[in-house]
C-alpha cells in the first residue's frame, strides 16, 4: 500500500474460507490465461505474473511495459479477489472499475497488484488497489464489487 491509501479492512472470512476461495480463484481459466498468481493475507489481496510476461501481455512500440488492458485485467482480478475475502460465495462481480495510469509498467520490475477493501456493506465491497514494482507505482484503481 502507498502512504496515501485508505486503511484496509480485514477480510470477513476466516483463513480456511479464504484458502478455499484463493484455490478456486487461481484455478479460473482467465487467471491462468493471463498467467496471474494470486495470494491473500488478513486484509490485502495480491496478484502477480507467475512468469515473466509473454509478448501478448506487453505493450506496443517495442517497450517492455505491460499492456494497458492487462493492467486493467489485473486490477479487476485483485478487486474480485478482495471481494471473495469478504463474502461467502464463489462468484463476485465487478460493478465499477476506474484505473489511473501513472507510468509505464516496466515488466522487468516484477509488477504486482495489491487490493484492499476500504468499506464493505452486505452487498458491496469498495476496493482501492495499486500496481507497483521496483519501488515505483505504475497505476492505481478504485473498484466496487459485489457477490453474485
Amino acid at each position: 500500500m502507498n502512504a496515501q491509501a485508505a486503511a484496509a479492512i480485514p477480510f470477513r472470512l476466516d483463513a480456511e474460507q479464504r484458502e478455499r476461495a484463493l484455490r478456486l480463484f487461481n484455478g479460473r481459466g482467465e487467471i491462468q490465461w493471463f498467467q496471474f498468481e494470486a495470494g491473500m493475507d488478513d486484509a490485502i489481496a495480491s496478484v502477480r505474473l507467475a512468469a515473466g510476461p509473454h509478448r501478448g501481455l506487453q505493450g506496443g512500440g517495442g517497450s517492455a511495459a505491460l499492456n494497458g488492458g492487462v493492467i486493467a485485467a489485473g486490477f479487476d482480478a485483485v478487486a474480485v479477489l478482495t471481494g471473495l475475502g469478504h463474502y461467502a460465495t464463489d462468484t463476485v462481480v465487478t460493478v465499477d472499475l476506474s484505473v489511473q495510469f501513472l507510468a509505464l509498467a516496466d515488466a522487468g520490475a516484477a509488477p504486482a497488484w495489491q487490493g484492499w477493501a476500504t468499506r464493505t456493506t452486505r452487498n458491496l465491497c469498495f476496493v482501492q488497489a495499486v500496481l507497483a514494482g521496483g519501488g515505483q507505482v505504475f497505476a492505481t484503481a478504485h473498484a466496487v464489487v459485489k457477490p453474485a
